[in-house]
């Protein structure tokens, strides 16, 4: 007969699944806490119904790699360069510093040097799961304080191929631990560029091959390929199997297909996701803590106070705004992921004794578990008390990086508004401008890409790389602004697909002498008929 237990173990999962996503949902708390929880009560410092934690988190650290490839689809080449060297330098500073003080405090608790260094470089990583994941639920990761934690996180990543090499080269205690940072260092500039030129070359083509086969299961077969072909690539190079995944994604998010990979890839990370934070749980003693209480509540506390306001500092440093910088410091607080791994290899060179690495990974997981409950204080306190930035013509202009397709909205009236959400309910990209700034704000508020911009103005006309729309709606009230909007844009761009509002058949004439391609007289459901225009006719369903 096959060993079929870890069908068993699979089954065991995708009930919990079940269980704990519409029970949270129905609490309106996150889901993340409901996988922590269900680990620790099916792990073997629970019930023991599963008993092997190392070999699920094997599998689980897929979910990882999956969510830094969806990320890289929503962060192309482009868009991060606008990020800026100073929102990179804060990744590094907070690194540097976090590190440093962590390590001085292990230093003076009575560790060695080498203890002292893997500790230091263990806790100043930040879980990239548990954070991405928050910022997902409260859909901030393309926002401006989104894209500030994950530039954070990068650098986090990208310093773990290196941490990797250290540790080993600390327990031989030989003279040649800079030669092997700077051999590692190079590897992974080579694997990076590499995998970069290959992407450019052989991605696009690849996925055209596989859309016009029109097979769901090749297009995802594709994808996973593709994931864990680059993950394994950095990989062998010493690096993060996620940032391969990341970097492969930032190919793709410069593509045509971005949409589609991303819509087939979603059920597999929340899966996932869902396997890797009930791992997580597995790791958390409850027994082990309630037998060192005193010590583990002063080390979970203590590493989430000095992270916290270690990162805030550094971010009121480069002069980031109090709410926000406190608000990035609570949520980077945690320890993350790469620490496990950093712990067991200080095990495997000698560095740090089985006691210490035990303490360790139950304040590392506690760390990661209460995180949500601390980022909802968090978020609300930013929510109440920081003033609400009015997205502009340059956040425009970043939110338009990459797209392709896409379709821009003059005017956020209710016209504008009808035509916008039915676009977001087809899943069709969507850009919006809009003078009023109240408007503006309602729109940021049901989570729309709605700018306060001038659409008369041919900078905001053009901050929306308008030479990328299939096509623009004109749905602004006043007639001339309307047609002033619709004669400039047919000029500048004389094959571009415009349709235009109109409050009546004298101003529909007049739109359509600037050169509207087609008009809708308003009526109740203006803003559905325009977006029509637009939006494939659905297929018929049969009898």
């Amino acid at each position: 007969m096959p060993d079929l237990q870890y069908l068993s173990d699979v089954i065991i999962f995708l009930l919990a699944t079940v269980v704990v996503v519409p029970l949270f949902q129905r609490l309106r708390v996150s889901p993340l806490i409901g996988y922590l929880l269900a680990g620790m009560l099916i792990g073997p410092n629970g019930l023991a119904v599963v008993d092997d934690p190392e070999a699920v988190r094997n599998l689980s650290e897929l979910g990882v790699v999956v969510l830094l490839f969806t990320v890289g689809l929503e962060l192309p080449f482009n868009r991060l360069r606008v990020m800026g060297g100073p929102v990179f330098g804060l990744g590094m500073l907070q690194m540097v510093v976090t590190g440093g003080l962590i390590g001085a405090i292990a230093l003076a608790a009575g560790l060695d040097i080498a203890g002292a260094i893997v500790i230091g470089s263990a806790l100043a990583l930040s879980s990239t799961a548990v954070v991405l994941q928050l910022l997902m639920e409260r859909r901030e990761m393309t926002g401006k304080f989104g894209r500030l934690a994950i530039a954070v996180l990068l650098l986090q990543d990208i310093s773990v191929g290196p941490l990797l090499v250290l540790i080993p080269a600390l327990g031989e205690a030989s003279g040649n631990v800079w030669q092997a940072l700077g051999i590692a260092l190079l590897k992974a500039m080579l694997v990076l560029t590499v995998l970069f030129i290959v992407g450019r070359i052989i991605l696009k083509p690849l996925f055209k091959i596989g859309n016009s086969a029109q097979s769901p299961e090749l297009n995802t077969a594709l994808i996973l390929l593709v994931i864990i072909g680059t993950g394994m690539a950095t990989h062998a190079a010493g690096l993060s199997m996620a940032l391969g995944a990341f970097v492969a994604g930032m190919m793709l998010a410069d593509t045509e297909y971005r949409h589609e990979v991303m819509k087939d890839i979603q059920p597999f990370r929340g899966l996932l996701l869902g396997l890797f934070f009930m791992a997580v749980g597995m790791f958390i003693d409850i027994g082990f803590a309630r037998r060192h209480l005193s010590e583990v509540a002063a080390l979970a506390g203590g590493l989430l106070l000095v992270k916290a306001v270690v990162m805030a500092l550094v971010a009121r440093f480069q002069s980031f705004p109090p709410l926000t910088s406190l608000r990035l410091g609570v949520l980077l607080s945690q320890s993350g992921e790469f620490a496990f791994a950093f712990i067991g290899l200080a095990v495997a060179s000698s560095l740090l004794s089985e006691e210490v690495s035990q303490l360790l990974a139950v304040v590392i997981a506690l760390t990661m578990a209460v995180t949500p409950l601390l980022a909802m204080v968090a978020a609300w306190l930013a929510d109440r008390f920081e003033p609400v930035p009015v997205p502009g013509r340059e956040s425009l202009s970043s939110a338009a990086i990459g797209l392709d397709g896409h379709v821009l909205i003059c005017g956020f009236g209710r016209v504008g508004r009808s035509a916008a959400l039915r676009f977001a309910a087809q899943g069709t990209p969507v850009l919006v401008i809009e003078k009023d700034e109240r408007k503006v704000l309602e729109g940021q508020a049901e989570n729309l890409q709605v700018f306060k911009c001038d659409a008369t103005e041919h900078e905001s006309i053009l901050a929306a790389r308008i030479d990328q729309a299939q096509a623009v709606i004109v749905a602004i009230g006043e007639t001339k602004g309307a047609s002033h909007i619709v004669a400039t844009l047919r000029y500048l761009f004389p094959t571009l697909k415009i349709i235009a509002r109109a409050r009546d058949d004298a101003h529909g004439r007049r739109l359509l002498k600037s050169g509207a391609d087609d008009v809708m007289i308003e009526k109740l459901d203006t803003g559905e008929r325009l977006a029509g225009k637009i939006l494939p006719v659905p297929k018929a369903q049969p009898d």
